[in-house]
């Protein structure tokens, strides 16, 4: 497979069929309040540590999950997305980790919006059927390609958030994204057009959950 293209000129079958859940994740996630008040500087601090509670929770489970599923006998191009999806998603967590462990006083346990999430993603796991679970995480990978480039336009100097900027920085999703969605524009070639409604219910079902932890979060900071 030859390098990866920018994810901005890629030229894709299957994202041609998400453009409405894509264009959710846009306007409802991308743009949501939550993350304007974050880049603003002007998220309290106990907010911040709900929704990085939140974030490392998906992406360790995530990672858990990928790193069982690259083990299965699945065809060689399959495993080594899972494995890359597995390596970047341990990272980022890890990353998380360290930011959460200096915040004394800000522990939290499983949310609510949280646990669905990862019982939605488990629940397609366990059915060990690649397609769906490529459909149901590139949301999140796609997300956090597009955040990476929004925080690389921040100036970062003096922010009180500087270090969870510099870590979307440093976790760049474009590759494993691309990877991911050229996976998807092969296997959609084979399948009949309910079963893509059916991958596209979950893409948007993924989508939705993601816009469900920020609303989550941006709740907390309305009541506190």
């Amino acid at each position: 497979m030859d390098d990866p293209e920018n994810l901005r000129s890629l030229n894709s079958h299957f994202l041609n069929m998400v453009e409405s859940p894509l264009q959710y994740l846009s306007k409802a996630v991308l743009k949501h309040p939550f993350y304007e008040h974050l880049f603003n500087g002007d998220l309290k601090e106990t907010i911040f540590a709900f929704c990085l509670n939140q974030q490392e929770r998906v992406w360790r489970s995530l990672s858990e999950e990928m790193i069982l599923l690259s083990k299965l006998n699945y065809p060689k191009c399959i495993n080594r997305v899972f494995v890359q999806n597995a390596q970047f998603s341990l990272m980022a967590a890890s990353g998380l980790s360290i930011q959460l462990d200096k915040l004394k006083g800000n522990s939290h346990n499983i949310t609510t919006a949280c646990k669905e999430y990862i019982d939605f993603l488990n629940t397609l796991t366990e059915k060990r059927l690649f397609l769906p679970i490529f459909a149901a995480i590139l949301p999140r990978f796609w997300l956090t390609t597009h955040l990476h480039k929004r925080c690389l336009e921040l100036n970062a100097h003096n922010h009180p958030y500087k270090k969870f900027i510099k870590h979307c920085i440093s976790q760049s999703a474009e590759a494993q994204t691309i990877s991911i969605i050229r996976s998807l524009d092969l296997l959609i070639q084979t399948i009949s057009e309910v079963e893509k409604a059916e991958i596209q219910q979950l893409f948007m079902d993924a989508a939705l959950h993601e816009c469900e932890l920020l609303n989550e979060a941006y709740k907390q900071s309305s009541s506190s």
